[in-house]
């Protein structure tokens, strides 16, 4: 497939208020994402990865590339098993693509959940208690900051949830 003559889409940035505007705005930042979704949150509810629809393009992101990785962060990945059993489904199906670490030491200070497509496209609510949040698509500089916080946190967590562990 050839990029030939195909333009760069544009860099766009807006705030966002509420949980649906939410959501819709993380189903961008996946749609973008060509290697790397990185999330931090406290325990993915209220963010729409229990709806068949999002797990679907997460596979659909996953089955496009054997280099594809989804990286998770959460301080309470123990809640996925009541609230997002699809995901744990699509861990079970992706082992080797999916990882859900568990945050220790300072990153538990960390109150600002986020999704982050490689390095280029970022959803960003900047506090978990507010509704109050941003989206930015195909924006490195709004998105490098986030992906450099995102390893930063992911250095300071420990595997938490593995397929061969689910259900135990």
């Amino acid at each position: 497939m050839s990029t030939v003559g195909t333009p760069e889409p544009k860099p766009s940035y807006r705030q966002i208020e509420g949980i649906a505007q939410s959501q819709a705005a993380i189903d961008e930042v996946i749609g973008e994402a060509r290697k790397l979704l990185s999330i931090f949150d406290y325990d993915l509810r209220n963010r729409g990865y229990g709806d068949p629809a999002r797990i679907e393009r997460l596979r659909h992101f996953l089955l496009a590339g054997r280099a594809h990785r989804l990286r998770i962060a959460l301080h309470d990945p123990d809640s996925l098993e009541r609230h997002e059993p699809r995901l744990l489904n699509l861990l079970r199906q992706f082992p080797a693509a999916i990882a859900i670490h568990r945050t220790v030491g300072q990153a538990r200070n960390a109150t600002d959940p986020f999704i982050v497509a490689d390095d280029h496209s970022v959803w960003h609510q900047m506090h978990h208690d507010q509704p109050r949040a941003i989206v930015a698509l195909h924006s490195p500089p709004d998105a490098a900051p986030i992906h450099d916080r995102f390893e930063e946190i992911w250095l300071l967590s420990e595997p938490a949830v593995g397929s061969s562990t689910l259900g135990l």
